[in-house]
């Protein structure tokens, strides 16, 4: 049975570095052209980790960079986090406060009110610079909104 990992898929790019690399062996004599080709072949034609790692196992370095081809749980290991939300979002760790519903209130009104308002006074008037505070209103409030969300009780944020 082979390592962890040997039956996770692998990407074009690293079968192209194999064969590059088996390019380099082959200049410098550790590969003769016969076996050269055989290992391109099979490297081209290869799915997994595993499959792409047994064309090296009796040569030296250099050998392809597999790092990416990575089970998802070794991968968050080896950055050492600890994802609870694969998503990476944090917002159902927040709760909304006062404030957070006041701002997002007001970031609605000014995108439901001010944006028709402000394409009306360009049309009639030419105030089409009235888009710019409207704009930075809802963009502004809307964050804000997000930032004075706090901490669910209990949560390590």
């Amino acid at each position: 049975m082979g390592k962890p990992g040997d039956d996770i898929r692998i990407s074009n790019a690293e079968r192209d570095e194999a064969v590059e690399t088996l390019g380099t062996h082959l200049s410098t004599g550790r590969l003769e052209l016969a076996e050269f080709d055989e290992r391109c072949a099979i490297a081209t034609a290869a799915r997994t980790r595993g499959e792409l790692e047994a064309l090296f196992t009796d040569l030296p370095a250099p050998h392809p960079d597999l790092s990416s081809a990575t089970p998802p749980a070794a991968l968050l290991q080896k950055a050492g986090q600890l994802v609870t939300n694969p998503t990476g979002s944090k917002k159902s760790e927040l709760v909304e406060t006062p404030a957070s519903k006041a701002l997002e209130a007001l970031a609605g009104v000014a995108f439901l009110i001010g944006i028709p308002a402000a394409i009306v006074l360009t049309i009639v008037a030419g105030l089409w610079w009235l888009f710019f505070p409207v704009v930075g209103v809802v963009v502004i409030a809307g964050s804000a909104a997000d930032a004075a969300k706090k901490p669910k009780p209990g949560s390590a944020t």
